[in-house]
């Protein structure tokens, strides 16, 4: 798989000018990839400032990779070509085979046949490629104005789209909720399937999570077994689970769908968290991979920090649905937030701190709210609710993330708030170490996938 990350030098077949997949492709390797960029066009003496090549044999070394992007009819010559040329990695990005019909079928069957005989693993067709944020490559026709929107993280994908991986990509980092570190759109998966990518995603060190989002999984048991093994945590969605999806799921990457249950328990055996949208399976990806396992014997007794009471309410509802408990605060915490309450108000989990902050201002009330609760034996973790914009919440961010760490305590934080200071604040949680959400029932979603044992550590994040 390295030589799909990681190539000397990459022969794009089908590069172009016009304002098409074929130029996004060149002008996308220009911004970030290192080594040799090959366009390939009998049209074109120069694409990009860089030279173009009429063949594929006219290429020079070294050239690992061909990524292709020509109408499908074309690509089995190119294939052909490809193998006496030398290259043994394709990433076919056009579409117009199996997911077209009996037709296209055929065609991608005598690919695959041409790519097998000439020892080439195959990455696609009908596919957007690679994104490594990490490395700064871009192996795909999406948008080059990807890059002004890039944010580097630690959860990697493995998708079975091409246009929804592109366009979620560009939607989750300008929204500045999180970076990702590597994005491997599939397609049809011809050759090179989930099995083969989760296998290197696994042993990546700039991978922490691993989400997927499949419309058919190709090697069941090779699957389960990678995922029963995996030292990270998984998220897979899968689509295809209801019979007019698995009708949809053939037109579009050809794949046979499977049976809904049977896959969702073998999944749940195999330590896997299921979601059931793409944000949630963002956000739960992105929990994982941020928060240091739980201590072992915590159960998600999780303490409420709000400064509504209605909300407060909600949250312990929340919690209760998924099977979380509102933690029973020591006698100790009680005595040191009845310090800066006002003496009329009873403290109680949740714990409703504005009449607090009213009397004492929010960054005393905050920092002693939250020393007290990271400090209760009885709480696993904490929930707390902000607003920006409007009025000061008390919170930093760094000491929050100290407290955290000091007691082994998960902090998530519930955001609301005017939109600018919304995102500046949850820039800054993220890079301290602490998720946020802007959905409170997300917030509980990710709390009880955190807690829930798989592979002694999470599980599915709803019953």
């Amino acid at each position: 798989m390295d030589f799909f990350f990681n190539p000397r030098g990459i022969a794009v077949v089908g590069a172009t000018v016009k304002p098409k997949g074929g130029l996004a492709i060149v002008l996308n390797l220009t911004r970030g990839f290192s080594g040799g960029i090959y366009p390939v066009n009998p049209g074109y003496e120069e694409i990009a400032g860089l030279a173009c090549y009429p063949r594929v044999r006219d290429v020079p070394d070294p050239v690992d990779l061909a990524i292709v992007f020509v109408p499908a009819p074309q690509v089995p010559e190119i294939v052909e070509q490809c193998a006496r040329r030398g290259i043994r990695r394709i990433m076919i990005e056009s579409a117009g085979f199996a997911e077209t019909g009996a037709p296209g079928k055929g065609l991608q069957d005598r690919v695959k046949k041409i790519a097998s005989a000439g020892g080439i693993r195959l990455w696609g067709p009908n596919c957007m490629g690679l994104v490594d944020t990490v490395s700064r490559h871009v192996f795909s026709f999406v948008s080059p104005s990807i890059w002004e929107e890039m944010l580097t993280g630690t959860v990697s994908l493995i998708v079975q789209s091409g246009m929804l991986s592109g366009g979620f990509l560009v939607d989750t980092m300008s929204h500045g909720i999180m970076g990702v570190s590597k994005v491997c759109s599939i397609g049809n998966k011809m050759d090179v399937d989930e099995c083969d990518l989760l296998a290197y995603l696994l042993d990546d060190p700039e991978t922490a999570a691993v989400g997927l989002y499949l419309e058919s999984i190709s090697h069941g048991p090779r699957f389960a077994s990678l995922c029963r093994g995996a030292p990270k945590p998984i998220v897979v969605l899968k689509g295809g689970r209801s019979a007019q999806g698995a009708e949809a799921a053939m037109s579009h990457t050809a794949s046979l769908a499977g049976n809904a249950r049977v896959t969702s328990a073998v999944l749940r055996q195999a330590g896997v968290v299921e979601a059931e949208d793409f944000k949630q399976m963002m956000d739960l990806c992105r929990t994982l991979a941020m928060v240091p396992p739980a201590p072992p014997g915590a159960t998600g007794r999780t303490a409420i920090l709000t400064y509504s009471g209605g909300a407060g309410i909600l949250s312990a509802d929340f919690l209760d649905r998924l099977g979380l408990e509102t933690a029973r605060l020591s006698p100790r915490t009680t005595e040191a937030l009845e310090a800066v309450y006002p003496d009329w108000m009873p403290v109680k989990n949740p714990v409703d701190l504005w009449p607090a902050v009213e009397k004492n201002g929010g960054e005393k009330v905050y920092r002693t709210a939250v020393r007290a609760v990271c400090q209760d034996p009885g709480v696993d973790a904490v929930l707390i609710h902000v607003f920006v914009g409007g009025f000061v919440s008390g919170l930093d961010l760094e000491a929050l993330a100290r407290e955290s760490r000091e007691h082994g305590k998960p902090i998530f934080l519930w955001l609301l708030g005017s939109r600018r200071e919304a995102r500046t604040f949850h820039l800054a949680a993220q890079s301290a170490g602490i998720p946020v959400y802007r959905e409170l029932f997300r917030a509980v979603e990710c709390i009880a996938a955190f807690f829930r044992p798989a592979r002694g550590r999470r599980s599915p994040a709803v019953p």
